[in-house]
């Protein structure tokens, strides 16, 4: 499937120095519990040979560690640091040069080389999800550093990305609209005392596939027809719109997202636009397989904003998990929460059902970041990392 394609692409060229949200491999990351009297060093620039400062130094001092420059710390970057560093590049070739297409090293301290050395001797290591998000993917920065979210700035362009605390990580979440334009944007994060990362993310276009907009006789019946049924949707996304406005400055969760049902098995894509005639209508969610009366979770933790019945998507309940953050459960059969109430994550909310415009039983799941619809399961998926 692509969709795999794309993640081991991304987890080949990604800028990650692997530390996870919840999860920490101790294979490859420094231990959060270790004590921070060893050197480290954030490396955050480009360098190249004939350059020199306190930022050379400290690269000297890290390939000193390595056991590969055994010169004075001069803090130019001169023959020696250039042979040191081509060196370092090709210990690590699986990581630096060979996403590249590279088979010696070029003495150049670039992303892959900077990405290396942060891993094994910077301070606040950085992560992001992919350099390469698909429309309607979730783009994650995690960085692990003992500062307060208030003195780390993010921004993709002109859009800005808010960071909370899990844990000793900061997180920064980005929705990338199904709309987005596909191209190249800038990623900054600006640390204190001038110390900051510019990193190039490519937004790659996704293909969303195009399937008819059904009206079954039995809808019919109920008054359902194309111009109706495009009507409610945009009276009704008016209603969910201003609930999706609320946002609030901290996560309620503290734990990964999990599942809305025990078994998940898609039966509508997210993404796909549904057309009859003139009538086009994006699905903004994925239909999921249950059986009316089948037990919904909440995905995590969070507070209920909207628990209610609409004319097409039928018992709808929508949680704010804070930041931004929203899931959304449609065309349930029966509602067991009401608006203001606090959930936990895995807790039943409701039972699924064929209310409202459903063709048969389902579930059908969405997840909103500050209004903007993302792949629900992918958001769930890149979360677990």
């Amino acid at each position: 499937m692509n969709f795999f394609n794309q993640k081991l692409i991304n987890k080949i060229l990604l800028f990650v120095l692997s530390i996870s949200l919840f999860n920490i491999s101790p294979s490859k990351a420094v231990s959060l519990e270790e004590p921070k009297t060893q050197w480290c060093h954030d490396f955050l620039f480009d360098l190249k040979y004939g350059q020199k400062g306190e930022e050379v130094k400290a690269l000297q001092i890290a390939l000193e560690k390595e056991g590969l420059f055994k010169n004075s710390f001069t803090g130019y970057f001169g023959p020696y640091t250039l042979k040191a560093v081509k060196i370092f590049q090709e210990k690590y070739k699986k990581e630096i040069l060979s996403p590249w297409g590279l088979e010696r090293g070029t003495g150049f301290l670039g992303l892959s080389t900077r990405t290396k050395l942060n891993e094994l001797y910077g301070c606040s290591k950085v992560y992001i999800s992919s350099l390469f998000p698909q429309q309607g993917d979730t783009l994650v920065i995690k960085i692990q550093t003992d500062l307060p979210p208030e003195k780390v700035d993010g921004s993709l362009d002109s859009k800005r990305i808010n960071f909370f605390k899990i844990g000793k990580n900061l997180i920064g979440i980005l929705a990338i609209s199904v709309k987005e334009k596909v191209g190249k944007y800038n990623l900054f994060i600006d640390f204190p005392e001038g110390k900051f990362l510019r990193k190039e993310i490519k937004i790659v276009e996704r293909e969303f596939p195009v399937t008819e907009l059904l009206v079954t006789k039995e809808l019919e019946e109920k008054g359902f027809t194309l111009s109706k049924i495009k009507e409610k949707v945009e009276k009704e996304n008016e209603e969910i719109f201003r609930i999706l406005q609320i946002f609030t400055p901290i996560p309620y969760f503290q734990e990964s997202f999990t599942y809305p049902l025990e078994k998940i098995r898609v039966v509508g894509d997210f993404g796909n636009i549904r057309k009859s005639g003139k009538i086009t209508i994006q699905h903004l969610g994925v239909d999921l397989e249950a059986a009316t009366g089948t037990p919904v979770y909440a995905i995590n933790d969070g507070i209920v904003r909207f628990s209610k019945e609409l004319t097409n998507y039928g018992k709808t309940i929508i949680i704010d998990h804070g930041m931004g953050i929203f899931s959304l459960y449609l065309h349930l059969s029966e509602l067991k929460v009401f608006e203001n109430q606090k959930v936990k994550r895995g807790e039943i909310i409701g039972l699924s059902g064929n209310t409202g415009y459903s063709i048969s039983p389902h579930l059908h799941f969405s997840v909103k970041i500050n209004g903007e619809s993302v792949d629900p399961l992918r958001f769930i998926d890149i979360m677990e990392r």
